[in-house]
């Protein structure tokens, strides 16, 4: 796999390359962050061994369809804009289709607004995958044979929420080919944002062995973000990469 973390200022692409990752997460979270990018003057042309992908802003309210449009439809536009300018060839979105909160109506035009994206971000050679909320496997399913350049973002902290079980499991038999990135961070579960606590890997409740073994044994060998703060990027990256090595170690003498 290849490891990385949050890109949030222009010094921290120093940072991530002499840790030795391989990519950095730029957080393009609003109009004024995308302007600042694109005056730093980064680029996305640091060789074979580091490259930079991005994550875009939040949604906003969830079952306003004026929103989607006039607001949250034009910002995903501008970010992928920036992503083009930078060079930046995968981008990762919101957009909450939760059956349980999200009005069916609502789902059906944020299926078309992802189809409309997914071929605006085709036209600037920006890849669009989707970000798992607290969403089941069967809301995912349903856009993604919808819209099927579609690729998904497993969030494996947001799957323990809003759950009994870590939802990943179920993502990951239904939708593993869709899979596109991977963002891991650890928490105790609950059932809002509040409990969304991004943790280093290890310090909560979800089963990384368990989901990280799914994955290899699903084929899923792409990138991955450590959604942490800095000084628990190197941990976390530890913990996951001995439950990688030792799941590819074992299926190699199955």
């Amino acid at each position: 796999m290849i490891y990385g973390a949050h890109v949030k200022a222009v010094e921290d692409i120093a940072f991530l390359r002499d840790l030795g990752l391989g990519l950095g997460e730029v957080v393009l979270k609003d109009a004024g962050t995308c302007n600042s990018w694109l005056q730093s003057g980064v680029r996305n042309r640091f060789g074979p061994r580091f490259f930079l992908i991005a994550h875009g802003p939040k949604e906003g309210p969830p079952n306003d369809l004026s929103n989607l449009w006039d607001r949250y439809m034009p910002a995903l536009e501008d970010t992928i804009r920036t992503c083009e300018t930078m060079g930046i060839h995968f981008l990762t979105i919101h957009l909450w289709l939760d059956s349980r909160f999200v009005r069916p109506e609502v789902r059906k035009q944020k299926t078309a607004a992802l189809w409309d994206i997914v071929a605006f971000g085709r036209s600037r050679q920006v890849k669009v995958s989707l970000e798992n909320l607290s969403e089941q496997a069967q809301d995912l399913a349903i856009v993604v044979d919808a819209v099927p350049e579609l690729c998904i973002t497993l969030d494996v902290g947001h799957a323990q929420l809003l759950t009994e079980v870590n939802t990943s499991f179920e993502i990951i038999r239904q939708l593993g080919e869709s899979i596109g990135h991977l963002h891991l961070h650890d928490n105790h579960g609950g059932n809002g944002v509040r409990d969304d606590l991004h943790l280093p890997v290890g310090q909560g409740v979800i089963d990384f062995p368990r989901i990280l073994e799914a994955l290899v044994r699903k084929g899923y060998d792409g990138t991955l973000t450590f959604e942490v703060e800095k000084e628990h990027v190197v941990p976390s990256w530890d913990k996951v990469r001995r439950i990688v090595e030792g799941v590819i170690y074992t299926g190699s003498r199955e």
